[in-house]
């Protein structure tokens, strides 16, 4: 007894866990998240996998956008891999918790129970093959016999307990072939053989009842109603259902049409299939810290996002507008260029699942379109800009034979929905997304000695850069000093992108506490010297982290075609104050006149050791 016990007791330990996912990690590559887990199973072959997350191990959210050994019709074996992007996660922190959910439909291992009518009347059921089946004819009231009540069509199909049924022509059909039909004659209509004996052996009655219509004449029978509706509306039986009729004299069955207004006896049917599930769940660190910033056009002051992905630096975002080739010289910032097919083909790589999948163009358009910390914002939509041509979201490649040439070429795209590379003809428009020029900064950007400090005056924090043993602000004053500041235009916004502008009267206080305006020798060392001629070494990225801001006057160049912008930057020789005046053409020049009523840009300085 003992040993049937022990036999007992490691069957259901082995049934419970024959389905389990075992081996569960997660591992992260840029923006990717890559999930890794083997499903085993010795008697199930499909799953159903639904990935869900949590940050606080509580609330879990599903995963619509993962790709590979996930959804419907997902074989059992080792080494599943699944993939997602980290920003399409709404909700994300750097610990997630995920988990995996398995579902499969498996047959309820009961072979018999009990039920309970509507009335209260309890009935037997036995299970045959993946249906349970109830042993006796449904009851219409307590008072009912053992041939229960009989119904019409209509009412039949409503008698049955909450979650039971109507049995279907189909259920029918295998409840007889386990029970003596010839499966080559199941569904044929009329008399068929049944092994009735059998079926009272199995615990279902078999008694004869009287019916208000009349079925075999001198027979003793037995009559139930299908859910299953007659199909052959043309040939006059728009009123008859399938129902079955049981001789139980000649051990025979057959299905026949009847009026749907006969009043018949009635089965009800459960399946016994439901849909099991196992999971597993694991947590993993997430990586939330990209190599990305933002920093202010040296020109406009606008803010641009960026982000080094494939050995680049990317703006996050298009150049507005749509553009011939000839007309992309100066869409992007000073500093910054339009990228080389290589660089394009680097990105991409980064972007591109790193498993096989079929709508591998769709998963990869989804990661560049996506808007999150590791997105790149890659436009995905077409229109038409006032052109000849059609402008499909297809990026420029820096190349000299295009300018003039119509031939058609390789060019990166992501239209409606797929991202990859489009044969396009050179002379048609196309969109601009600039790379950073200078290919060494992220190496260098670890030698800048940079930090920031808090003003005490207002609690505005700035950054401040170590440049040739100067501590330089690397933005310019934005402290509100009365009728002796302003902001460009009046414009409180411009103060926002530039800092604001100082009379000369903010000479001695102007500055935080411990700062003071540079002389004339520091700025010219900075300018002169350091600069070499070549101020783009003090814009942002220019590898200085200086970045120099030109938030003043703008003219429009009429030898060159395009807008010059400048600033004036004050500097403090003790009486005797000036300024110099820098423009995005590269002029630098010294003025040792100051006027009382005009207004300058201020970088503060200190020395080196001196204490924050």
């Amino acid at each position: 007894m003992k040993y049937m016990i022990t036999l007992i007791a490691c069957f259901v330990v082995i049934y419970t866990h024959a389905q389990n996912i075992e081996n569960l990690k997660i591992d992260q590559n840029g923006g990717e998240l890559a999930i890794h887990y083997d499903l085993n199973s010795p008697n199930v072959d499909v799953f159903k996998v639904s990935v869900f997350y949590s940050v606080n191990n509580k609330d879990w959210f599903a995963i619509e956008k993962v790709y590979g050994d996930v959804g419907d019709s997902i074989l059992t074996g080792k080494t599943k891999n699944m993939v997602l992007w980290v920003d399409h996660l709404t909700h994300i922190s750097d610990k997630v918790q995920f988990k995996l959910i398995a579902e499969y439909y498996t047959v309820e291992q009961s072979k018999e129970g009990d039920l309970k009518d509507k009335n209260g009347v309890i009935y037997t059921w036995k299970r045959i093959g993946k249906t349970k089946w109830m042993t006796q004819n449904l009851k219409s009231s307590t008072s009912d016999e053992n041939c229960g009540g009989t119904f019409n069509n209509s009412s039949a199909r409503n008698a049955c307990p909450d979650e039971w049924h109507l049995p279907t022509d189909e259920e029918w059909m295998e409840f007889e072939v386990e029970f003596g039909v010839d499966k080559n004659k199941v569904k044929e209509h009329g008399l068929r053989q049944i092994d009735l004996s059998k079926l009272n052996d199995a615990g279902f009655a078999i008694n004869e009842c009287d019916y208000k219509t009349s079925l075999y004449p001198n027979q003793k029978a037995l009559a139930f109603w299908t859910s299953s509706e007659n199909k052959m509306l043309y040939t006059g039986y728009s009123d008859k259902y399938f129902a079955r009729i049981i001789r139980i004299d000649d051990n025979k069955i057959s299905k026949e049409l009847r009026s749907k207004s006969e009043e018949l006896s009635v089965r009800c049917v459960q399946s016994s299939v439901f849909l099991a599930k196992i999971e597993a769940t694991t947590e993993t660190g997430i990586n939330l810290k990209p190599v990305t910033g933002v920093v202010n056009h040296p020109f406009t002051g606008e803010e641009l996002d960026w982000i080094y992905v494939g050995k680049a630096i990317w703006m996050k975002k298009d150049i507005t507008g749509s553009y011939m080739y000839k007309e992309t010289a100066d869409r992007c910032p000073t500093g910054w260029r339009l990228p080389e097919k290589e660089e394009w083909e680097n990105l991409i790589k980064e972007f591109e699942p790193s498993i096989k999948l079929e709508n591998e163009k769709q998963v990869l358009s989804e990661r560049l379109s996506s808007d999150g910390i590791w997105g790149f914002s890659l436009s995905g939509n077409d229109y038409w800009l006032n052109t000849h041509h059609y402008t499909y979201n297809t990026y420029w490649i820096s190349d000299k034979d295009k300018e003039d040439s119509k031939k058609v070429l390789q060019f990166v795209t992501n239209v409606k929905g797929e991202a990859g590379w489009k044969d396009k003809y050179t002379s048609e428009t196309a969109k601009v997304r600039c790379v950073l020029d200078n290919e060494k900064f992220i190496t260098e950007k670890d030698k800048i000695k940079n930090g920031s400090f808090v003003d005490s005056r207002d609690q505005k924090e700035y950054g401040f850069v170590e440049i040739e043993n100067k501590v330089w602000m690397s933005e310019n004053l934005n402290y509100d000093l009365g009728e002796n500041s302003m902001c460009r235009n009046n414009i409180k916004t411009d103060c926002n992108l530039f800092g604001h502008l100082y009379n000369i009267e903010v000479i001695s206080t102007g500055c935080p506490d411990g700062w003071r305006i540079p002389t004339l020798e520091e700025w010219k060392y900075l300018l002169i010297n350091k600069a070499a001629n070549n101020l783009k070494i003090l814009y942002p990225f220019g590898g200085t982290g200086f970045d120099l801001l030109l938030g003043g006057e703008m003219i429009y160049d009429e030898e060159s075609k395009s807008d010059v912008f400048s600033a004036k930057y004050l500097f403090n020789d003790g009486e005797k104050p000036g300024y110099y005046y820098i423009d995005s053409k590269g002029k630098v020049e010294l003025s040792e006149k100051v006027r009382k009523k005009d207004f300058y840009y201020v970088r503060c300085i200190k020395e080196v050791d001196s204490r924050f």
